[in-house]
């Protein structure tokens, strides 16, 4: 059977089929056409005290590729890796006006790691890492470029961001190490350290030396006893004798791991047991990693670690 199509009909087919036309050359087009660049961030500066003790002006981000490097190993995961970049970047411009007051002068930071952070230009780098330089250098960079800018805040102020190698299971509130609580600075559990190297340690000393450490007579050591514990399960203080320790300080005293110790007298020798590597408050490194290989992302890690912050972009020194 045949159909004969109205004129007006026709023509509409017509005129669909044109735009349809006009349209699939269009999108073509628009394919070839490069796509608009992103405004890339505002490169932002600051004053460092380098390793020789001068003052440098220093690119931000390139300076925290340096610093997380020094900090944490580069074989851990991106996401570990992220998170520290975070924390590093957030101490650094909290010491930037208008956030708060630089630690040294006009400096923000300096480069020791006993009282600011620590620092590796890309010449250590290369001598610690060798023939693994291009790989980790590249791991570490991407880990600072991906998170450029982002930075931790509670109720919109920048925060102090430490962190320590491995908690041994519980990070601490911080009052117990420096006298002072941060509402996001508490214990928490941490049960994703436990492969770190110096998860748990062992450390021996004859009785005499001990007691000279702690400068007290040695009958006294086999008496001490831990008056309290902190939040985070370590001694809070140690009674020897009439003497009253704070855990840090018995800790600092003996070159112990960490304050989350116990001990065992064995005739002349005290034993002593710790949990963890450092002061064990805000980031736990060794945790971070743990969390990342579980699946969680660095904002799961830092939310975790820094309870009730929140991450923030900043483009610029303002």
């Amino acid at each position: 059977m045949r159909i004969r199509l109205h004129p007006d009909f026709k023509l509409a087919i017509a005129l669909i089929a044109a735009l349809a036309l006009l349209i699939g050359i269009t999108v073509f087009l628009l394919k070839l056409l490069p796509l608009p660049a992103e405004k890339p961030a505002a490169d932002i500066y600051i004053t460092i005290i380098n390793h020789e003790g001068e003052q440098e002006q220093v690119e931000l981000e390139g300076f925290i590729i340096g610093v997380v490097a020094a900090e944490m190993p580069a074989s851990f995961e991106p996401e570990a890796l992220a998170a520290q970049a975070i924390a590093a970047r957030t101490y650094v411009l909290a010491h930037c006006p208008p956030w708060g007051a630089a630690k040294h002068g006009d400096a923000a930071v300096c480069c020791d790691p006993a009282h600011c952070q620590a620092y590796a230009d890309q010449a250590a780098l290369k001598s610690r890492w060798g023939d693994n330089y291009d790989k980790y250098y590249a791991r570490v960079k991407a880990a600072v470029l991906d998170t450029q800018g982002k930075v931790l805040c509670w109720q919109g102020q920048l925060i102090e961001t430490p962190y320590c190698s491995a908690c041994g299971g519980r990070t601490e509130n911080a009052e117990y190490c420096w006298g002072r609580a941060y509402p996001y600075l508490v214990s928490v559990s941490c049960p994703y350290c436990r492969a770190a190297p110096r998860f748990s340690a062992f450390r021996s000393f004859p009785l005499s030396e001990a007691a000279m450490l702690l400068d007290v007579p040695e009958e006294q050591i086999a008496h001490m006893r831990a008056e309290n514990y902190t939040a985070g399960y370590r001694v809070g203080q140690l009674r020897v004798g009439e003497h009253i320790y704070p855990g840090t300080e018995i800790r600092s005293l003996l070159g112990l791991n960490s304050a989350a110790f116990n001990w065992l007298i064995i005739g002349d020798e005290i034993y002593f047991s710790t949990l963890g590597y450092g002061h064990g408050v805000g980031l736990c490194q060794y945790g971070a990693n743990g969390m990342a290989q579980a699946g969680f992302s660095y904002a799961d890690i830092l939310a975790h670690y820094y309870v009730g912050t929140k991450i923030k972009t900043i483009t610029a020194l303002d």
